[in-house]
Parts: C-alpha cells; structure tokens; sequence
C-alpha cells in the first residue's frame, strides 16, 4: 500500500507557493468557508488566506492537499491539528478537511478522511481524532457519522447564520473504534 494513496485520491504535501492559490479559492469560497468557519462571511483577503496557511503549516501534524490519482488536479485539503508540546501524549488530534465544491458528493471527502484516519492511528500513533461540525452541516455529520465518529457533545446555540441559532456538535473516534470498523 502506498502511504500518500487511496483508491481515487493522491495526498500532497502542501507547498507554497504552488498551493497559495489554490488554498485560496477553497478558503474565499463562500459555501465552503461557511462550513469550515465561523467568522463573519464576508470577501476573503490573500492576507486572511495567508494567516490559515502560515497557521496550518506551523501547527498541523498533518497537512496535504488532495489530488485525484492520474490527474495533476488538486480538489481538497486536509489536515491534522499538532497537539502542543504539554499535550501531546494525549495522542489527540483535531483534522478539519475542504474538498472543492464540483468534487462533493462523490464520496473523495470520505475515501480523503478514511485514509487520514489509518494514517493517524497506523502511522503517527494516535488515540483520538476529533472535529468540531456546525449544526447546519449536516452532510458533514451524516458522513462523519458513517465513518465511525460518534457525537460527545453540543454547544448549543452558540453561532447566529441565516437569522438563525446553530450548535457546535463535538464528534470523535478512538483508535479501538476504528480498529472494530477496520476488522
């Protein structure tokens, strides 16, 4: 098996300043950027995209961009939030993942995370992989769900989008429940 290869996808590690401007067009997409952040929606600067980039490059354990495999065509990102240096032998992580928009709903989001998670638990050794999914995501939670990942809690209430109250739903996945799904 290939480490960096799943059955239709390829994963790249980010490099800038090939990337920049693809990484741009995920984060200044206005659907995407809604269910990846919580901030005001609004237009989205080079300088906003630069601050996430130089964040996820100086923070993650993991961070790759998404090809699919036979085609130099990148659709997503991933990665994996790197515990601080006091935290680390919780063996937690926290992954967040943007998979262009002509690319969802054709499963490369769930292959994309299926191989995150046996490179999580297989290859860097941890114990649990957790998100934080916006309660107007629900595509989001159904295939979080389906992977295995199971709802831990809810701050309710706590984002205002489209004139309404959403919660913050807490999902995660232990390497023992992964290892059930896997056998």
């Amino acid at each position: 098996m290939d480490s960096f290869r799943s059955d239709r996808l390829e994963y790249h590690s980010f490099n800038s300043p090939e990337d920049d401007d693809f990484f741009h067009s995920i984060q200044s997409d206005p659907v995407a950027f809604t269910n990846s952040c919580a901030s005001l929606i609004r237009p989205i600067t080079r300088q906003f995209t630069e601050n996430i980039k130089k964040y996820l490059i100086d923070n993650s354990l993991l961070f790759v961009v998404i090809y699919r495999t036979g085609y130099d065509e990148r659709i997503g990102t991933l990665f994996l939030k790197s515990a601080t240096s006091d935290m680390a032998h919780h063996r937690c992580s926290e992954f967040g993942i943007d998979i262009k928009k002509e690319y969802q709903s054709q499963g490369y989001g769930a292959e994309a995370m299926n191989w995150m998670l046996d490179w999580a638990f297989k290859n860097a050794g941890l114990h649990r992989v957790e998100c934080n999914v916006f309660g107007w995501n629900a595509r989001a939670q159904n295939i979080y769900q389906r992977l295995g990942f199971r709802e831990e809690g809810r701050r309710r209430e706590c984002f205002f989008k489209d004139d309404k109250w959403w919660d913050e739903v807490h999902m995660g996945i232990l390497k023992k429940e992964w290892q059930q799904i896997r056998q």
